[in-house]
């Protein structure tokens, strides 16, 4: 005879605790662990008994269970610009979001791509000497103040006309890395100047000439029309206007009908010459009147056939301006005639 027995045996689930708005989906006991295992060239943290558990996350957040996890530097934001027509470099700042001040962030950087897709291509990072580089070492991770703290550093050596994609992540720490936070993007510009020189006016709308309106013996007597000129460019190191010419005064109809420009490296004063001629930067503005045409009054600078530098800046120059004063001495012995002339040539030079 035989005898079957049937036996129910229930089965209990423990529920996770939850709320309306939370849910715990994994919890352990730890058993204890080590604090700080390390050698020269590794260092563990962590404790037993945890299982692995099961991330939760939003369109917004992640959270991950375990006991390091709590110890996460926070993911920093940071901002990319160009402030002022930069073609060789761009300036980042970032938004630190409440880590402490030991925290170290390293910079990755997307090339020319329009939607900043970080997935795919080229990733470069900024290196600790601000430029960019292919590969990321500890050297790279710097502190906020070594980024340029609350001012933001440049990153430098761009291509220009180019678009940058950059982002951060954040340590703090041994044993902690967060995930990249949000990029920004900008682009750099072409290299640019912009130079107009004209006589009377307004740039682009006047004469390319100017005149004496009568030199008289013994006297000295300035252009009717200064020289007008204005110069922009995002050089780096600025830029330089120069200016030449024959040299002298000359009239074609009468033999001897010279009169000659002053010479040397200093503003010269017309009024100890029997005869003379030169150039003076009256007014200037963004840019730095070179010598010898910084002089005043009667002092002025020469005109030759070597190129002299008139003018210069060693930065970039928003908006540079001059007025050039040609002045004029004649002799008593200067053959009077109605066709003086001479050839001023006025270039601007940007130093990229």
């Amino acid at each position: 005879m035989f005898w079957k027995l049937a036996l129910t045996v229930p089965l209990f689930l423990a529920a996770l605790p939850s709320t309306t708005n939370y849910e715990l989906n994994s919890y352990g006991f730890g058993s204890g662990g080590t604090a700080n295992s390390s050698t020269g060239n590794y260092s563990l943290e962590g404790i037993t008994g945890e299982i692995s558990g099961q991330t939760s996350a939003t369109s917004t957040y992640t959270q991950k269970p375990g006991f390091n996890e709590t110890q996460q530097a926070n993911v920093p934001k940071i901002t990319l610009t160009n402030p002022s027509n930069y073609y060789d470099k761009l300036h980042f700042l970032i938004d630190q979001q409440n880590n402490p001040t030991d925290a170290l962030y390293a910079i990755q950087v997307k090339v020319n791509d329009a939607t900043c897709d970080f997935t795919t291509g080229t990733i470069d990072y900024i290196q600790s000497d601000d430029t960019l580089g292919s590969s990321l070492v500890t050297a790279d991770y710097q502190t906020y103040a070594a980024w340029g703290g609350s001012s933001g550093q440049n990153m430098i050596g761009l291509s220009s006309s180019t678009n940058y994609c950059i982002r951060a992540k954040a340590t703090q720490g041994q044993f902690t890395e967060s995930a990249y936070g949000p990029s920004s993007s900008a682009a750099t510009v072409g290299q640019q100047i912009s130079f107009c020189l004209w006589s009377g006016g307004s740039c682009g709308s006047s004469s390319n000439a100017t005149a004496f309106s009568g030199l008289v013996a013994g006297s000295i007597s300035s252009a009717t029309n200064n020289l007008n000129l204005t110069l922009t460019t995002n050089a780096d190191n600025g830029g330089n206007v120069y200016v030449y010419s024959t040299g002298k005064l000359q009239s074609a109809t009468h033999v001897g009908g010279t009169i000659t420009s002053v010479t040397g490296t200093s503003p010269v004063d017309l009024t100890s010459l029997s005869s003379g001629y030169g150039a003076q930067v009256s007014t200037a503005s963004g840019l730095t009147i070179q010598s010898p045409y910084n002089g005043s009054g009667s002092n002025v600078g020469q005109l030759s056939t070597i190129i002299n530098t008139l003018l210069a800046a060693s930065s970039p120059i928003a908006s540079g301006s001059a007025t050039i004063q040609l002045q004029a001495k004649a002799a008593n012995t200067t053959p009077a005639a109605t066709d003086y002339a001479d050839i001023v040539t006025v270039i601007a030079a940007a130093n990229f």
